[in-house]
């Protein structure tokens, strides 16, 4: 009988990165590698730093079974192998009532040292959670947005501000900002992108330190988006030197036409613009077809409905006027799904064409690193 083959340790760590690479369906990655580590001793050490590395939590039986391995009880047979120090990447949004306040704070303490991407659950995230969540240096993304605990901002911001990696934030949907939470605590220094959700008093975002290198907000499940609320918001010096990118979503409350028509005036530098398009009248581009200097908008997305309206509030002739003056720089127009009937088809062909003729004019050497995965013309949602 033929002796097995040794084959070197890097042609093995070579052939479980192939294998580790195919994300199409993340349950086969996660079986392919599991198989890899079961072969033998030598498979198991090439492969289990990538079985762990982004490991699929969708269910509280594989919530178990991870965390029974990654942060097993003190009477528990332990690895040789610090698992959790693999991880970099956990999304347990799918979890409810599947994990509790402390067995999440002392997970986050073992996986604490790679971790670079994090979804929150719903239940089980709380204050806590916060002393592991501070020492997680490597952390570049942070979704706390399902966290349904109320946790007071500054505490929060607190634990953040030593994170200098960290890029990306959604603050929980229980957010609550006060006067008193306009503090002088930092910011991460490097954080771009921030979700704000909950409830904040007017007065408080008016004298609001938003981070000092915020390049995108996007507003989400935010209790009161009324005219003077998102006037306060829009209306900060800071935002209009520094944002880039806008989402208001149409989960929202008290969102209304005029909040709307308000965005373009107070923050004219904005390159991305996505709305719900039912708040979208005609108002909001006969404003924009006198505007000078033009926007520096290039894209603009009417995304899903506000009050489940189907039917947009502004006529083609509009659009195309406005292409020729305050959205002279626009290069897509995205439109959701809901509003695309063969008619809004059909016009949207008048708006491509223009789109399309100032693609063929763009200058190549042109380049918006947030903005480049989209191309000129009208796309849908």
């Amino acid at each position: 009988m033929d002796s097995q083959i040794h084959l070197p340790t890097e042609i093995l760590v070579n052939i479980v990165t192939f294998v580790a690479a195919d994300d199409t369906r993340n349950i086969y990655r996660q079986r392919s590698l599991h198989a890899c580590c079961l072969l033998s001793r030598q498979w198991y050490s090439a492969a289990i730093s990538f079985l762990y590395e982004k490991p699929q939590i969708s269910s509280g039986r594989s919530f178990k079974r991870f965390t029974d391995t990654v942060c097993p009880p003190v009477a528990a047979r332990k690895s040789k192998y610090n698992l959790g120090g693999f991880v970099r990447r956990l999304d347990l949004s799918m979890l409810v009532h599947h994990s509790s306040n402390s067995l999440t704070a002392r997970l986050l303490g073992r996986i604490k040292k790679n971790l670079e991407y994090f979804v929150a659950p719903s239940a089980s995230f709380a204050s806590n959670s916060l002393p592991a969540l501070s020492k997680c240096h490597n952390l570049k993304h942070l979704d706390l947005f399902l966290v349904g605990d109320a946790i007071p901002f500054a505490q929060l911001k607190k634990t953040l501000q030593h994170l200098t990696k960290l890029t990306t934030l959604r603050l929980p949907r229980s957010t609550a900002l006060t006067v008193q939470d306009t503090t002088s605590i930092d910011w991460p220094p490097n954080l771009k992108r921030l979700q704000l959700s909950g409830s904040f008093e007017p007065s408080a975002i008016s004298s609001f330190a938003w981070p000092p290198n915020l390049t995108n907000l996007a507003l989400r499940s935010c209790r009161d988006l009324s005219v003077n609320a998102l006037g306060s918001l829009a209306s900060s010096p800071q935002l209009s030197a520094r944002l880039k990118c806008l989402t208001i979503s149409n989960t929202n409350r008290n969102l209304q036409p005029e909040s709307i028509n308000a965005i373009p005036a107070f923050l004219p530098g904005l390159s991305f613009l996505s709305v719900p398009g039912d708040l979208v009248e005609e108002t909001f581009f006969d404003i924009l077809i006198y505007m000078t200097p033009p926007l520096a908008l290039e894209i603009l997305e009417l995304g899903y409905p506000y009050e489940y309206n189907t039917r947009l509030s502004f006529s083609t002739i509009s659009v195309v006027e406005a292409l020729k003056g305050g959205l002279a720089n626009l290069r897509a127009l995205g439109f959701a799904e809901v509003f695309c009937t063969e008619q809004r088809i059909l016009e949207d062909e008048e708006i491509d064409d223009i789109l399309q003729k100032r693609a063929d004019k763009e200058d190549p050497a042109k380049s918006n690193d947030e903005l480049d995965d989209i191309n000129y013309g009208v796309y849908y949602l």
